[in-house]
């Protein structure tokens, strides 16, 4: 935001009238002083923003007149974006982005709209995001939760996989409905093709009580882990922030707590990590320990690590082939990024030298800044394909559910960007 000259003359009078009011005798900082070293002739000093700007500009690739959540890149760039029905029905839960704002059903537009009769395991009820796997194929995640219920549906709840150049659907995978209780709210996934015989789908549930969810993709089996753990949950009365502003849930003048859990997830180096959004904590465990059947609830709690604070409340979680987890950093208006190899770090931390191999020891994680900027407006969720990483924006805080007497204050266009960071997608 720019101070006008206007703006700045009335706040120095005002300025003047504060301190000589309090404190008459004191010398103004806001006049100009001979022979002081603190001489200031204008004030605030000049700067581009409201406040400082971190990191490589920013590239806008698409617009769009509604809030999307969930963003996926292709081999050819071409960007996909989802419209989750949470507070309402949407024409098109998947979008593929032909132009910087042309917007067509994707795969088609008879899948994007399930009907009473249909079996809802061949159709989309409430897509959360969309991603791209190693192996090209394109993934949902549908919570199979319709607009304003709080329960999934029969079948559809699930994961999909399609051919990401014929658009032809490969296979579904639906999570049992014995997994639906205490709300499971089906919210992000990650896909690792290489992990036992065919790989295995990683899916956050971002219900108040959370857990983490293991699809194997050659039997179809799941396990639903860490439920209701302190690993997955919110924090209690949890109160965010966004452009400065403390953020409540409000139910026109009633105020509550947002108590989503797990919520953001990659895969990096062997590990899962994700974030509980109503917070500011992050984790991880070996992918290994995470899909073992056998391993029981205490083992696989066990395993997980919390390396520290992220700083931040955090929606969406990506990674390089450089060993690094971003993080979209809603509550910064940027993008952080964490360095989890050894051999990628450049700083000597705790006694440990710069460079080397293997994996970085917890302790030793430094959350920094990628970038950072007024444009950012809650990035959700981020992709990377040729050295650029990918997120889209949806201004999620200034939503009715998050705005005293449930106000919309959202305003479009809802601008998805790109920022070099000369990295690959991880394997």
């Amino acid at each position: 935001m720019r101070y006008s000259s206007r703006l700045c003359v009335g706040f120095l009078f005002i300025a003047n009238l504060v301190v000589d009011a309090s404190c008459p005798t004191c010398a103004n900082p806001s006049r100009s002083q001979t022979n002081s070293i603190n001489t200031f002739d204008i004030f605030p000093p000049d700067s581009p923003t409201d406040y400082g700007v971190i990191g490589p500009p920013l590239q806008a690739v698409h617009s769009s007149s509604s809030p999307p959540t969930g963003l996926a890149i292709d081999p050819n760039q071409t960007i996909y974006l989802s419209y989750p029905r949470n507070a309402g029905p949407t024409p098109n839960n998947v979008v593929i982005c032909p132009s910087s704002s042309a917007e067509e059903p994707w795969p088609n537009a008879s899948i994007q709209n399930c009907t009473s009769t249909q079996n809802a395991s061949t159709c989309f009820i409430n897509v959360q995001n969309i991603v791209l796997d190693s192996l090209h194929q394109l993934w949902v995640v549908d919570s199979g939760i319709p607009a304003g219920q709080t329960r999934a549906v029969r079948y559809g709840a699930k994961i999909m996989s399609f051919d990401w150049q014929t658009r032809a659907l490969k296979r579904t995978y639906i999570i049992p409905e014995t997994l639906y209780y205490d709300n499971m709210n089906t919210n992000d996934v990650r896909i690792n093709n290489t992990l036992g015989t065919a790989g295995f789908a990683f899916i956050t549930d971002a219900s108040a009580s959370g857990s983490l969810l293991t699809l194997d993709l050659n039997t179809g089996h799941v396990l639903r882990r860490l439920y209701n753990t302190s690993v997955v949950r919110a924090d209690e009365k949890y109160v965010g922030m966004y452009n400065g502003n403390p953020i409540y849930s409000w139910k026109g003048t009633k105020k509550s707590h947002s108590t989503t859990g797990a919520d953001g997830i990659a895969l990096q180096s062997g590990n899962m990590y994700w974030g509980v959004l109503a917070s500011r904590r992050w984790y991880y465990i070996p992918q290994t320990l995470l899909t073992n059947a056998s391993a029981t609830e205490e083992e696989v709690l066990a395993g997980v690590v919390f390396p520290e604070q992220i700083g931040t409340e955090q929606a969406g979680l990506t990674a390089d082939d450089k060993g690094r987890v971003y993080i979209c950093a809603s509550e910064h208006n940027a993008i952080f990024y964490v360095d989890t190899q050894q051999k990628y770090v450049t700083e000597e931390v705790n006694g440990t030298p710069a460079g080397g191999t293997g994996l970085v020891k917890p302790e030793n994680y430094v959350v920094k800044t990628l970038v950072r900027n007024a444009l950012i407006q809650h990035a959700d969720s981020a992709a990377i394909w040729d050295g650029w990483l990918y997120f889209c924006t949806n201004q999620l805080e200034l939503g009715p559910g998050r705005q005293y007497g449930n106000v919309d204050n959202r305003k479009g266009p809802f601008v998805s960007y790109r920022v070099w960071i000369g990295a690959g997608p991880a394997l």
